[in-house]
């Protein structure tokens, strides 16, 4: 009865927050900038704007965090965004600052019980972040396999050419790297270096989105040179849930879905659900693959397979997910109605497999 209630509780809680969001991210700006002067002057008439979008943030990740009932997801989204901020020259201490006004104002706006439990997942985080280290770690290592292609791919990219960027994948398939290997240690991991500097302020969004678009393009003409499976005779429908614009990822498991003989319907990214769900009648898929990037979409994530689910194939079609969000979450997929959890291309073709017989 008490894990029932506090499941209940959670889950009301959740909601509230979620639908009172920017008022709530209102206050709790406003008393930010009243107790720390220096946080307005250093963004001068833009402060209360950028501070209650930055508590938005907050509040929205907080609402996921108490939905699913894991308070690591907020100290989460609290550590990357003192690391994102201080890279921008804001004050040490700022989102130590901005929690503890939005916990303030969580205790003192929501009824008690909810309030209490709101401000204690922000006191939980800020304890948390006492142990972040503000370095982020690279993601690519020098001496792993393919290590030393990948950095010198990524360097291709942010020096802006993308003719050297393709001719190092071409001439690394010429000299016998398998495609499956240039995907797993090359792109993907110079991809995730990208979004690791642009977290950290080292490059910004149009050297961000360049770099995205060559690995897109060579990823489309490489899967070209990988060697295909007979058709094993399944359909794979791939897609990012509403909300999710990260679709690399996503393109990667589909190539090796195909590579292993699967037809594949690969839908990108920001994929509505209704569309999502006709797509499902219409290409019968035997597997839905969904990749979900943040905290913040498992609520969209939920509501698209229970949608799947109400359609015509929905008995018979198994749902696969996958996706950074998941990382700390897999144990909850059969809570969410999926079939199955994969981590990584190869475990997503090896489940999808098994769930469908093959």
């Amino acid at each position: 009865v008490s894990s029932v209630r506090s499941c209940t509780v959670r889950s009301i809680t959740a909601a509230m927050i979620r639908n009172a969001a920017a008022g709530l991210a209102g206050y709790a700006a406003s008393d930010l900038l009243q107790s720390q002067p220096d946080l307005k002057e250093a963004l001068a008439t833009h402060a209360f704007t950028t501070w209650q979008y930055v508590l938005r943030t907050c509040v929205e990740q907080l609402a996921a965090s108490l939905a699913a009932g894991r308070p690591q997801f907020f100290a989460s989204h609290v550590g990357w965004m003192q690391s994102m901020l201080a890279s921008r020259g804001l004050p040490s201490g700022a989102v130590q600052s901005a929690v503890g006004c939005l916990a303030k104002v969580l205790a003192a706006e929501l009824p008690t019980e909810s309030g209490s439990l709101a401000a204690g997942v922000c006191q939980e985080a800020l304890r948390a972040l006492e142990h972040e280290s503000p370095e982020l770690p690279s993601f690519l290592k020098p001496h792993a396999p393919q290590g030393r292609l990948a950095a010198s791919y990524l360097l291709a990219l942010l020096e802006g050419d993308r003719a050297r960027a393709s001719r190092l994948i071409w001439e690394a398939v010429d000299s016998g790297s398998s495609v499956p290997d240039l995907y797993l240690r090359v792109l993907l991991p110079a991809q995730q270096e990208v979004g690791r500097m642009w977290q950290a302020n080292e490059i910004n969004v149009a050297e961000e989105h360049f770099a995205t678009s060559t690995t897109k393009t060579i990823l489309a003409q490489l899967r070209l040179r990988a060697p295909l499976q007979a058709p094993n005779g399944k359909t794979l429908l791939a897609a990012a849930v509403m909300g999710n614009h990260h679709d690399v990822g996503l393109q990667v498991v589909a190539d090796f879905f195909e590579m292993a003989g699967w037809r594949v319907i690969q839908l990108g990214s920001d994929m509505p659900i209704p569309d999502l769900v006709q797509a499902v009648e219409f290409y019968q898929p035997d597997l839905v693959a969904l990749s979900v990037s943040l905290h913040t979409q498992l609520v969209t994530l939920t509501e698209t397979i229970q949608a799947v689910r109400r359609g015509q194939r929905g008995a018979a079609v198994k749902i696969l997910v996958g996706g950074r969000a998941l990382a700390e979450a897999a144990d909850l997929v059969q809570q969410f109605g999926a079939d199955g959890y994969a981590a990584d291309p190869n475990a997503a073709v090896s489940v999808g497999n098994a769930l469908v017989g093959l």
